[in-house]
């Protein structure tokens, strides 16, 4: 009779169990793809073979986004604001309508444009969405404090590794897909990664050296300056997931290709890898 009741039992069991999996939503596929910001004139003005306008970029874009199309995003996210979406809008509708060109924006080289609207526009996509919040402040605004020379010499080494990257690419060494591929190598964004959420907190007794309005000063505590340096950028961080997740629900789409900067993707990567509902597609599945 004892035997009869645990299988009963562990028959009832399995039936739920198969039934609570059979009921689970597919998880939504995300790929974050972390650039660099094309359009600075720093970037290219001085390196010819840099600017995303000449005829052979604007091949290897084509490439590029033959790449990211097989991967076949039904919504796709920039870095811009939800309170400028308008304007996301008129410049996007302009552009797939034929009445703007990208060469007439003074930032028409940005990926925003040269990957996400052109993108958009291949795949027939009525809208592209921004999902960003701003905090410009650079990272630079910690260079005091005790402990500062572990912040400092990593920055050093990083920067290093970031001319490793961008110079083959400034020089014409490096393809648009390769040059991606890099920055959003696994090794590089956990580099990115510890860099800027890290190594800060062993920083202490120091100040911030800003006058940057989006930062309350008087909220950064002196013994505690390096982490406060961090919870800064990981407050953006945290509101762009938000507006990433928030736009996913109101669209209901599952395939979702966020493009922002290299610093965001190393960050939202660890973020989306701690929720279940999402699958992270890695940009080296696609790039080449």
């Amino acid at each position: 009779m004892i035997r009869i009741a645990i299988s009963f039992l562990l028959l009832v069991f399995y039936t739920l169990g198969s039934s609570t999996l059979a009921q689970q939503p597919p998880k939504i596929q995300i790929m974050l793809l972390g650039s660099n910001h094309f359009g600075q004139a720093g970037f290219y003005k001085d390196a010819p073979l840099a600017d995303l306008f000449i005829e052979r970029r604007q091949q290897e874009l084509q490439q590029l986004r033959d790449q990211l199309a097989r991967f076949k995003p039904d919504l796709i996210l920039i870095e811009r604001e939800p309170t400028a979406q308008s304007t996301t809008d008129s410049l996007y509708r302009l552009y797939t309508a034929g009445k703007l060109a990208l060469t007439d924006l003074d930032y028409g080289r940005a990926e925003t444009y040269q990957i996400a609207y052109a993108l958009g526009k291949t795949l027939r996509h009525d809208r592209i969405y921004g999902v960003d919040y701003y905090g410009g402040t650079s990272n630079r605004i910690l260079n005091q404090g005790q402990g500062i020379e572990y912040y400092l010499d990593e920055l050093k080494t990083f920067n290093v590794l970031g001319s490793q990257i961008n110079e083959p690419f400034r020089q014409g060494k490096t393809t648009v897909s390769g040059y991606l591929r890099q920055l959003n190598a696994p090794e590089v964004l956990q580099k990115t990664y510890h860099l800027m959420f890290v190594t800060p907190a062993k920083v202490r007794r120091g100040l911030l050296n800003t006058t940057d309005r989006t930062l309350d000063s008087s909220r950064v505590s002196y013994d505690y300056v390096g982490a406060d340096f961090i919870s800064h950028f990981y407050n953006r961080e945290l509101r762009i997931y938000a507006n990433i997740v928030a736009t996913q629900l109101a669209q209901k789409k599952q395939r979702i290709l966020v493009v922002m900067g290299q610093r965001h993707a190393a960050v939202l990567t660890k973020i989306f890898e701690n929720d279940p509902d999402y699958t992270l597609v890695p940009v080296g599945d696609y790039l080449k």
